[in-house]
């Protein structure tokens, strides 16, 4: 009986001491000096839109270029209104010289509600983009967003992207 809980001891002792050894091992992954500097980490590069009020019979246009990253990069992009709730979003892999465009259009069962709810004729819309491929810029991802109206085409707002 005092053998088996001997061994079983070791056993545990063994197990732990090789846990910890794995996790000190998985410490020193990322070279010295990084960690010394944790500017030189890449972070996320995100392109910010300003602010665009459109109308129930208004489209916003979101369209991105790809300059010169020739592996492609791979992005998410995202609507929001002026009390930062997200409108609609999504993410997609932007081969370079290539051309992507996404809309937002409002959605029309708001004129459903009843006559005593209040109903916003027009809303205000954001887009933001961010590059999550690492070591890319912003200079890579041209932008523009742009509002028009759906009856004529006519484009009533458009601005080209500003890198943050």
């Amino acid at each position: 009986m005092t053998q088996q809980n001997a061994l079983k001891k070791v056993t545990l002792l063994f197990t732990a001491l090789l846990t910890l050894g794995t996790a000190q091992a998985q410490t020193r992954i990322l070279p010295k000096d990084l960690l010394k500097d944790l500017s030189k980490i890449p972070s996320r590069v995100e392109v910010d839109f300003a602010p665009v009020g459109i109308t129930m019979d208004q489209t916003a246009r979101l369209n991105l270029l790809n300059v010169d990253a020739a592996n492609g990069m791979f992005i998410n992009w995202r609507f929001i209104d002026a009390n930062g709730l997200t409108l609609a979003q999504s993410a997609a892999v932007l081969p370079m010289g290539k051309i992507v465009s996404v809309d937002f259009k409002r959605p029309t069962d708001l004129l459903a509600l009843d006559s005593d709810s209040a109903v916003s004729i027009r809303t205000e819309v954001r887009a933001q983009v961010e590059i999550r491929t690492l070591n890319i810029s912003s200079e890579s991802l041209r932008g523009s967003l742009e509002v028009f109206n759906n009856d004529t085409g006519a484009t009533t707002v458009y601005m080209s992207s500003a890198a943050q």
